[in-house]
This record gives C-alpha cells, structure tokens and sequence, in this order.
C-alpha cells in the first residue's frame, strides 16, 4: 500500500486545493495532458451541516475520496490528475438554512460546460466526475448536463456513479448495516459525521454532536437527517476505502474496454 495512504497525511490536508491541479503550473499540467491522465473532477456543494459542523462536509469528504482513487490508480500504473473542486451546486432540500448555497440548474449546467470545455481544450481527454451531493435535481441536472457534454460536444466525460452501474451492472452497498444503526441516516448523521472528524476531528464540535438526538427529515429544525451523536460508532476509514477501491475498479473495466 503506498505510504501515502498508510499514514493519512495526504487526507488531512486542510487545503480544499490539496494534490489538485490548482498546485501545479501550467507547465506541469501540459505534461498531465501529454500523458494522457485522466481527471478526477470532485463534485460538491456548500451546504448546511446541522449544529455541530460548518458548511464543508461535502468539499471535504469528495476530495478525500478523490485523494484515495487518485493514488489507488497510481499503484496500478494509471495516471489521474484531480481538477478544483466544484462547489456551486443545487440545493433544493436545505436552502432554507441559513448556507446553503444553491445555484439555478441553468447555472450549474453552464458552469460545468465550460469547465470542462477547458479541460478538454488542454488536452485531457478522459474525465470522469465523482459526486457527493444527494439532492435529486442537483444529480438530475449533473447526469442531463455530461449526457449532453459527451453526446453533443464529443468530450469524452462519464459520471462515476452512472459509469459503474453500466459497466459492472451494479452499484454496491460500501457499508454494513450497523445492528442498531438509526435510520434514515444521509445528511451529517452518524456517518457523514464520522467521515469528517476521522480526517479532520476539529471540524466537529464533539460535544455538541453528542447531545444530539436522532432526526428523520428536514421537517425537524436542526438540519440533520440521522444519529449524529454515534458517529463513533462508524468505521470511515474502511468505508472510504471501499468506495475508492469500487471506483478505481470501474475505472480500470471502462479504460480496458
């Protein structure tokens, strides 16, 4: 395993920018072009996290994921570069909270044309987006927006969670059912908690999270959906690591084809 991934430094970067391309020069980024890697484009947004975290958790937690695919990929000979995050998403199911940014669907999609556009005119000819936002027009407007990029344009871009469903026909659970876990558990619960104090535990007040009784929906006042005061109870390192590992895996069938 690479040390890199042994000692988690390279996870716990503060930096949103972090082994992105944004810390390399445009000489640097030629030579990624030339060749041939493929791009790893985290997509994200800022959003309210409930009381006891900040607005990042989605930032964060997909550029943690794309760190791990990237030197995942690495160890099996393939070059991956990771483009900015994108953070100017939609969302529809919080913006009542103070926060949330959302942005109109014809925003986001003019936003991720161009780009991507740029990529593509700098050479890169493989890129594959990886999203951790849940809300469904935000997905809806993502997937409608790389049909239309590779459809009409000829820019050879996939969404990994569409991809791995038409190339491996399946998308895996990468989480054992906890005996006893509260459900619904999907936004800054138990497990999105967890996923942030594990790389960076001072980006959660503690404290309060576990104060902090379970929640079912948006309905209720806190901005949480799930169990936050048992994130210690979620094992993110093994679970990150399986998502990086079933994405390095659809990437690997989809360039071999």
């Amino acid at each position: 395993m690479n040390e890199l991934l042994k000692n988690s430094d390279c996870l716990s970067d503060k930096s949103i920018f972090s082994e992105t391309m944004v810390e390399l020069t445009w000489q640097e980024i030629k030579k990624e072009a030339e060749r041939n890697s493929i791009v790893l484009f985290p997509i994200s947004v800022v959003e309210e996290h409930g009381p006891h975290m900040d607005l990042s958790p989605d930032i964060y937690g997909v550029n943690i994921i794309c760190k791990l695919i990237k030197h995942k990929l690495r160890e099996k000979g393939i070059d991956s570069i990771i483009a900015p995050p994108y953070y100017w998403g939609i969302n529809k199911a919080t913006e009542r909270f103070p926060g949330s940014f959302t942005v109109k669907p014809e925003t986001f999609k003019a936003l991720l044309l161009d780009t991507i556009e740029c990529l593509y005119k700098w050479g890169f000819t493989k890129i594959f987006t990886h999203n951790v936002h849940g809300d469904s027009l935000h997905c809806s407007t993502l997937e409608s927006t790389i049909d239309e990029i590779r459809n009409n344009l000829g820019i050879d871009v996939y969404n990994l969670f569409s991809l791995s469903k038409e190339v491996i026909q399946s998308h895996q659970s990468f989480r054992a059912n906890r005996p006893g876990k509260y459900s619904p558990d999907y936004h800054a619960g138990a497990t999105e908690t967890a996923m942030i104090y594990t790389y960076h535990p001072d980006k959660v007040n503690v404290e309060l999270a576990k104060t902090l009784k379970p929640q079912s929906s948006f309905d209720e006042p806190l901005g949480y959906v799930g169990d936050p005061a048992n994130f210690e109870l979620e094992n993110e390192k093994e679970a990150s690591n399986k998502i990086a590992d079933f994405y390095v895996q659809v990437i690997e069938i989809f360039l071999k084809k």
